[in-house]
């Protein structure tokens, strides 16, 4: 029997499965070892998912919708659905579409049971009627696309199964998962002696790799894109700044995304006629209007794993014939705050451990934002650098769920998650 373990990720999703002897292999998706968090919807009323869905994209020069980062909206009260073309949307039907296809890519049949990860805190989530909600809302998705007994686990705990399996003797480990909206902690105990994990910690918390492209957006491309200026509203000459919301709205790809409804396409063109610098309030008129979302974030992240080697780099919009220059320093100021919420986080999960530092005997950093080098140099710093370690960035939660799925399925044991 085939034990699945799906990340659906915020960016990235993987897919695993574990034989009854405890063998695990990455399930190809189309033949790529994951796939990106991504749908696009034609006005024909196709719909593809993951790699191919950009592929997509590109041959048909973008005349579709490309929806990213739909896990951001789980958690969420006031978002339930969207119109796209002629059809309204749930958020549960979109991600079902997502892992049908997933399904659908995979070259087994995947069945219907599965371990799914999550966050220790879903993205937006205040409180436990939002967690709640989110997996819900995840639970009628997977339902919808075939699953119908269904295992949570979180995501870090499932990236501690997969480091636990090159162990011959126990270890007291954190996991560090830095993914594309979540960072989440767990202080776990792993080795022979541990065959299920023994879990002492865990915390979350809604700042990861979005959030770090959100600060090279608002310091950089907003700027260039018009924010701060001015336009006229009226015939009598009156002014007043180009709405703020805009482009808080440019800084994240599952908000940006939606820019393209009626009243804001409305209030595009009333504050275009009268922008004060027309040439940078038409970069963003033409993001939303020719739906360049993705070309956009992919050179905001592109520049941020370009600073994980380099000094600096440059942000490359060729749709818009734009190069805005970008520099570490900079990248690690603006980004500072964030990594301050993330350690106070950890302060807590140590804490309610009741582990110190000097204690842990290795940190397990994974998820794509681990590699950023601000990132690394704060693990470094507390935990020491010989004791920080990384690799399978993409995958190695998915590896471990997998391995959880055949553990839960032998010993009847309950996911960490619930």
């Amino acid at each position: 029997m085939a034990h699945v373990g799906i990340d659906f990720g915020t960016t990235n999703t993987a897919v695993a499965i574990a034989d009854d002897a405890g063998d695990v292999k990455l399930v190809p998706l189309a033949g790529a070892p994951h796939w990106r968090t991504i749908l696009y919807f034609e006005p024909n009323g196709t719909v593809t998912a993951g790699t191919p869905a950009i592929a997509r994209y590109l041959e048909t020069g973008g005349e579709g919708r490309l929806i990213q980062s739909i896990k951001s909206h789980l958690a969420s009260s006031s978002f339930s659905k969207t119109q796209i073309f002629q059809r309204r949307w749930v958020l549960e039907d979109m991600i079902a579409a997502f892992l049908r296809q997933v399904r659908a890519a995979a070259p087994i049949d995947l069945g219907t049971r599965c371990v799914i990860g999550r966050p220790v805190r879903y993205w937006g989530a205040e409180d436990a009627a939002d967690d709640a909600r989110a997996v819900g809302r995840m639970r009628t998705a997977l339902a919808s696309a075939g699953f119908d007994e269904v295992h949570f686990e979180y995501e870090p705990v499932g990236a501690a199964a997969r480091y636990a399996a090159r162990l011959d003797h126990d270890e007291l480990l954190v996991v560090a998962d830095f993914g594309g909206g979540t960072t989440d902690f767990t202080v776990v105990r792993v080795g022979p002696g541990f065959p299920s994990g023994q879990v002492l910690a865990t915390g979350g918390i809604g700042v990861s790799g979005d959030a770090f492209d959100a600060r090279v957006i608002d310091a950089v491309i907003a700027p260039a894109f018009g924010r701060g200026t001015r336009y006229t509203t009226n015939e009598m000459g009156a002014e007043a700044p180009v709405p703020a919301w805009l482009y808080g709205n440019l800084r994240r790809w599952h908000l940006l995304s939606f820019l393209r409804e009626a009243t804001t396409l409305a209030l595009l063109e009333r504050v275009s006629q009268g922008a004060k610098e027309p040439v940078k309030f038409e970069r963003l008129v033409r993001v939303v209007d020719e739906d360049l979302g993705m070309p956009l974030h992919r050179a905001v992240e592109g520049a941020k794993v370009a600073l994980t080697a380099a000094v600096g780099t440059d942000v490359t919009l060729e749709a818009l014939d734009l190069l805005l220059p970008v520099t570490r320093a900079g990248f690690d100021e603006w980004i500072a705050e964030d990594l301050a919420a993330i350690d106070r986080v950890l302060d807590d999960v140590l804490a309610r451990a009741g582990i110190p530092a000097s204690a842990v005997d290795r940190v397990f950093a994974t998820g794509g934002s681990s590699l950023v080098p601000a990132v690394r140099a704060r693990l470094a710093a507390r935990f020491g650098g010989e004791h920080v370690i990384g690799g399978e960035e993409l995958t190695s939660v998915a590896w471990g769920l997998a391995a959880r799925a055949r553990q839960i399925a032998a010993t009847g044991a309950p996911a960490a998650a619930g």
